[in-house]
């Protein structure tokens, strides 16, 4: 599946929104789950994660000076 950095940008966003509301003593649904103080070191995982999807994407492009796809079927 390649994905854009509009889409990991958006990933990356809501797994962020999702650690400030679990901070917050709330609980947070995305993709039909529902995500809660337990489920913390997962959301810190993804948030890593995606943000260093987002960085590849932006290395690849300022290397082209133009948008890319990047394939992340090895990880």
């Amino acid at each position: 599946m390649a994905l854009t950095l509009e889409q990991a940008q958006t990933a990356l966003d809501a797994w962020i929104a999702a650690d400030l509301a679990v901070a917050k003593g709330q609980s947070y649904s995305m993709n039909g789950r529902s995500l809660t103080l337990a489920n913390a070191k997962e959301i810190r995982e993804q948030i890593q994660y995606w943000e260093r999807r987002v960085q590849a994407f932006q290395q690849v492009a300022g290397q082209n000076n133009q948008a890319a796809l990047v394939d992340f079927s090895d990880v």
